[in-house]
C-alpha cells in the first residue's frame, strides 16, 4: 500500500517523504493525500485533537521531502519562509536530452493556461519564475539535473524545463514522449532547508529516491 514515510518530527514539525501518487491535500475524491495521512498519523500518536498544516505543496506525480506544521504558530512562520523565498528547495529532474552547457539560470514570466503553466507571451502579465539548474550526470539520451528552485509557481519546473526543450521524463502534460512510469514523473524533491519556527536553527532534510518509488533512481 502506498504510504508516506516520516523523516523528522518534533513538537512543531512533521517532515515526510511524500510518494508519487499522493496528493498534497484532499481534492474531494478518493485518492490518498499527505494532509489526511498526517492528520491520521497524529491522531493515533497525540492525545486530543491534532493540528496539522500544509505550508507548501508538491505535485501529485512528484515525490520527496515535504514539511508540515503541528501548530498554527509553526504554520504561519514556515509559510512566511516559503512566501519570502528563504527556504531552500533542491529538486532533481530526469529530462530528455542534455541542455547546452553544464549550468544555467531560467528567469521568466509564467502564466496559468487552463490545466497547464506556460511562458507568458508578449503583452501578457505573468509571475516571475526563477530557478538555477546544473547537470549532475549525462545519461545517453537523457540528463539528470539538479534544480535550485527560488520561486514556487505551480508546475514551474515542469513548464520551464519543457520550454527549454528538455521536458521531464514521463511528464506527458509537458511534452514528454516517454511512457508514464506508474504515478511518477522524473522529478523529485530531494532537499529542503528551513529555519525552525521556534528555535531559529537551520534544519536540512533530504530524501534520496529509491527504485520502488522513482524508476530513474539508478541515475542519481
Amino acid at each position: 500500500m502506498l504510504t508516506a514515510t516520516i523523516i523528522y518530527e518534533d513538537n512543531h514539525l512533521l517532515v515526510a517523504e511524500k510518494p508519487p501518487g499522493f496528493l498534497a491535500q484532499p481534492d474531494g475524491g478518493l485518492r490518498p493525500d499527505l494532509l489526511t495521512w498526517a492528520g491520521e498519523y497524529l491522531a493515533r500518536h497525540k492525545p486530543g485533537r491534532a493540528y496539522v498544516g500544509l505550508v507548501h505543496r508538491l505535485d501529485r506525480a512528484v515525490g520527496g521531502v515535504c514539511v508540515l506544521a503541528k501548530t498554527s504558530k509553526a504554520a504561519a512562520r514556515l509559510s512566511r519562509q516559503f512566501r519570502e523565498r528563504t527556504a531552500e528547495k533542491i529538486y532533481i529532474a530526469f529530462v530528455h536530452g542534455s541542455p547546452k552547457g553544464e549550468a544555467g539560470r531560467l528567469d521568466e514570466l509564467l502564466v496559468r493556461d487552463g490545466a497547464v503553466t506556460r511562458l507568458a507571451r508578449d503583452g501578457e502579465t505573468g509571475a516571475r519564475a526563477v530557478l538555477d539548474w546544473r547537470v549532475r550526470r549525462h545519461c545517453g539520451e537523457f540528463a539528470l539535473l539538479e534544480i535550485n528552485l527560488s520561486t514556487g509557481f505551480k508546475h514551474q519546473i515542469r513548464a520551464q524545463l519543457a520550454a527549454l526543450g528538455h521536458p521531464v521524463v514521463g511528464d506527458a502534460k509537458y511534452g514528454s514522449p516517454a511512457a508514464p512510469q506508474g504515478p511518477a514523473i522524473g522529478l523529485w524533491a530531494e532537499r529542503l532547508a528551513v529555519e525552525h519556527p521556534t528555535l531559529k536553527e537551520s534544519l536540512v532534510f533530504e530524501a534520496r529516491p529509491s527504485g520502488g518509488l522513482w524508476p530513474w533512481s539508478l541515475a542519481v
